[in-house]
């Protein structure tokens, strides 16, 4: 299956549960038949992909990487959203998904953190060129082994040679 099979595959669980939690979600997703990491890739950055795309254009500033977090907040890392397959394949496929109808497409980019944040802005009278989105913070689950960059400003010396 290749990711975009999957994204269009999951499109109409996300229309058909605009309430559900992101667990619920990623469950029907593998009960469909997509692979466990592809399903978590899909939660994570498929909202986030297909509210950029719409929001394109309108002077809005938005990081280029993400950050990955251990449950318990440590940042273990940040990583470019171009690196990331179904983020990729999410800003390609945004126009077919909107193609869907709104329901549909509403039910996608209103999950997305930076979707709702920027619409609330505006709402209040921002200016979509004063507004910049910090990078998104992604949860990294105890098997998460993705290579990431290291963060700025650290070193290499071990944590305990603080001296150096």
């Amino acid at each position: 299956m290749t990711v975009t099979e999957a994204i269009r595959r999951a499109v109409p669980v996300f229309a058909a549960h605009p309430t559900a939690d992101v667990y619920f979600i990623r469950d029907r997703l593998v009960s469909d038949g997509i692979p466990v990491p592809l399903a978590a890739d899909i939660v994570e950055f498929l909202p986030l992909a297909v509210a950029r795309a719409v929001l394109d254009g309108m002077g809005i500033r938005f990081a280029d990487e993400y950050v990955r977090q251990t449950p318990r907040g440590q940042t273990v890392g940040l990583k470019k959203l171009m690196d990331e397959p179904v983020y990729r394949e999410g800003l390609t496929v945004a126009g077919e998904i909107s193609e869907m109808g709104d329901e549909v497409f509403l039910a996608l980019i209103e999950r997305s953190p930076e979707y709702q944040a920027i619409r609330k802005a505006l709402d209040t009278g921002a200016r979509p060129e004063d507004l910049e989105c910090a990078a998104p913070t992604m949860i990294a689950t105890d098997g998460d082994v993705r290579p990431s960059s290291r963060l700025p400003g650290r070193t290499d010396k071990a944590w305990w040679q603080f001296w150096r």
